[in-house]
């Protein structure tokens, strides 16, 4: 089967997915479909693993993907669930990182876009692989 990578409309989600994408079939040869949350749903039920990518600037992470991921909850439940979450500040804060873990994702991965982000990525990529991405 195939690792579904769920993105934001924004430029930086777009240019994270396409690189986790290369990454993730470049280590194990995952098949990927990279699209944003629109069309994403489409998907779900042809997939092992679900990656959430989306910015981290609301207060409650991101309203896309925390739609996407209320609809597609009974599916996610039965999947491997990962959130990429991308920003410029330290970390999360708790309010973002409540919303995210509410859906018992497998790993949260936070990404500064201010700073490069590639080795950590691959890093992250790899553990991605290990805990469930097919």
């Amino acid at each position: 089967m195939a690792t579904l990578i769920a993105h934001g409309s924004e430029q930086a989600a777009h240019d994270f997915a396409q690189r986790l994408a290369k990454h993730l079939g470049d280590q194990r040869g995952v098949t990927t479909a990279v699209q944003e949350f629109p069309l994403a749903g489409r998907y779900v039920d042809n997939v092992d693993a679900i990656i959430v990518v989306a910015e981290a600037q609301d207060e409650a992470f991101h309203r896309e993907a925390r739609n996407f991921l209320a609809a597609q909850y009974a599916e996610t439940d039965r999947k491997s669930l990962f959130v990429a979450a991308l920003g410029d500040a330290e970390a999360l804060t708790s309010t973002q990182r409540t919303a995210i873990d509410a859906f018992e994702p497998r790993d949260v991965g936070y990404f500064r876009t201010d700073a490069s982000y590639d080795d950590a990525l691959k890093i992250w990529a790899g553990r991605v692989n290990t805990r469930g991405a097919v």
